[in-house]
């Protein structure tokens, strides 16, 4: 069942309401209707009835037609409206029209009424409907300039036949056109391309348009206000009805911010790689100068001393034996001194012993030579588990930080303890020396090279510290487990 149609009908002759109201029924409209017969009474059903369509007679003794047709184009201006009149001329109706009234009927020839209203029924219908069309197509294209605006993004399209390029709103901005240059020859738009760019710019969409690859590629522009952006733009290819390409459509995005951040992020992290290649160096270079200096100053002394002995061996027949087993005391000291040395340079095999059993032995040598006493313990850990890159890493970071408690820390007694934790190692070293004041304290080289060893396991580390208090370094690595044994 079809709704009715909802008709106000302005007129104050009873007998002519009779004659529209036979005519439609002989139509088999189905409606309802309103009579009204002055302004007061047709304002109100404006708003309270909202008719669907407006009959009016032109000529009331309190009111008029026109006067109702001003009223209806302040209150419901797409409502249709219906002039139904006797006194109108044809002159007259076509002036009237021509104001934006629908139609008109004469009052003697009614069988065109239904007709008309019918017609001014589904014009109407068209008219709104395209224009809630249009204000959602607005609305829509609102939306998609406010998002891309805010991902700084805009859409261009280039048509191959005409050389044109139609771009949106947020792509103008991007370029630093006027508002509204949304439209372009492409020569133009390559004029924007900063000049070093241009013949790239050009080769790739060539490459794009011969082969038809989708179009992907970063480029410099010069901005109106004299910056230079950095542009990225991806395109794919738009085909006609017989399959050939038509042109190109894509998407345009300022990715200054994010050059300028990459950028920003690569000369850190050059500068972090000098600053780890400044303190390997120095640490290779104190080593050298430690070496040098126990090859020169003692090792070289005592061989020195051995060498005496021999030379006086061979003048002093009667003390030849003390001269000689002297001499061999000297070379095994010198032996037992490079020995040493080596240790602190190469790190054993981990198929002769393991991170652990290196510890050990490295705090069982230190007890020979030094008054620290050295705690260590493990817990929840199994060394079988670490690769062997990761063992290396633990070691030299303990090598590293008991250098530092023997050299700076002035401490009688230190803790080394070593436990997993879920998939990470943690590594603490404490001792009860001298600490310092973490605001004034400088990374020196030890501290430098126990972070960068810590970070190519994507660990990090902790110092907990003050004056008089020790020193508790804190290690977190993440595990590197053998293959076979990684649970």
């Amino acid at each position: 069942m079809s709704i009715a149609i909802k008709i106000l009908i302005a007129e104050h002759d009873l007998f002519d309401v009779e004659l529209l109201e036979r005519e439609l029924k002989n139509g088999h409209i189905n409606y309802v209707s309103e009579i009204v017969q002055n302004e007061q009474d047709f304002t109100h059903a404006l708003i309270h009835f909202v008719p669907d369509i407006i009959l009016a007679d032109y000529t009331f003794p309190s009111f008029d037609g026109p006067a109702a047709f001003k009223i209806r184009e302040k209150l419901a201006p797409g409502t249709p409206f219906i002039f139904v009149s006797g006194t109108i001329g044809e002159e007259r109706s076509i002036e009237l029209i021509k104001t934006g009234v629908t139609d008109y009927v004469l009052k003697d020839n009614l069988i065109t009424l239904n007709p008309k209203l019918l017609r001014a029924l589904r014009e109407a219908k068209e008219k709104q409907e395209k224009k809630e069309t249009e204000q959602k197509l607005a609305l829509n294209e609102q939306l998609l300039s406010r998002a891309q605006r805010l991902g700084r993004m805009g859409n261009w399209e280039l048509d191959f036949t005409s050389d044109i390029v139609r771009c949106s709103d947020e792509t103008s901005r991007i370029y630093g056109l006027p508002p509204g240059h949304n439209r372009m020859s492409n020569e133009n738009g390559l004029q924007l391309v900063h000049t070093e760019d241009v013949d790239y710019v050009i080769k790739k969409i060539e490459e794009s348009r011969d082969l038809l690859l989708d179009l992907s590629i970063h480029y410099r522009i010069v901005h109106t206000d004299g910056s230079i952006r950095h542009i990225y733009s991806e395109g794919k290819h738009e085909f006609d009805a017989n399959g050939r390409p038509a042109g190109l459509y894509g998407i345009v995005q300022d990715v200054t911010d994010m050059i300028i951040l990459e950028n920003k992020i690569t000369a850190e992290r050059l500068s972090r790689q000098k600053e780890i290649t400044d303190a390997v160096l120095t640490a290779l270079e104190n080593e050298r100068t430690h070496i040098g200096n126990e090859l020169n100053e003692n090792l070289n002394q005592l061989l020195a001393t051995a060498k005496m002995y021999i030379h006086l061996s061979a003048k002093m027949e009667d003390k030849r034996h003390m001269y000689l087993d002297m001499s061999c005391c000297f070379i095994m000291e010198v032996m037992l001194s490079i020995q040493k040395i080596s240790k602190t340079l190469v790190f054993p095999s981990v198929h002769i012993t393991n991170v652990v059993g290196n510890i050990k032995n490295l705090m069982h040598d230190l007890s020979l030579i030094h008054p620290l006493i050295i705690e260590f313990s493990e817990d929840n850990f199994d060394v079988n588990l670490l690769h062997e890159k990761l063992q290396l890493t633990i070691f030299r970071i303990v090598q590293e930080q008991v250098n530092n408690i023997l050299t700076h820390a002035n401490a009688t007694h230190a803790v080394i303890n070593l436990s997993r934790l879920k998939n990470e190692i943690i590594l603490c070293i404490s001792d009860n020396g001298e600490g310092c004041d973490m605001m004034k304290q400088k990374k020196g080289v030890g501290i430098i090279n126990i972070k960068t060893r810590a970070e190519l396991h994507d660990g990090r580390i902790a110092i907990v510290s003050e004056p008089g208090q020790g020193y508790e370094l804190r290690v977190e690595l993440s595990g590197i487990f053998t293959p076979e044994n990684n649970n």
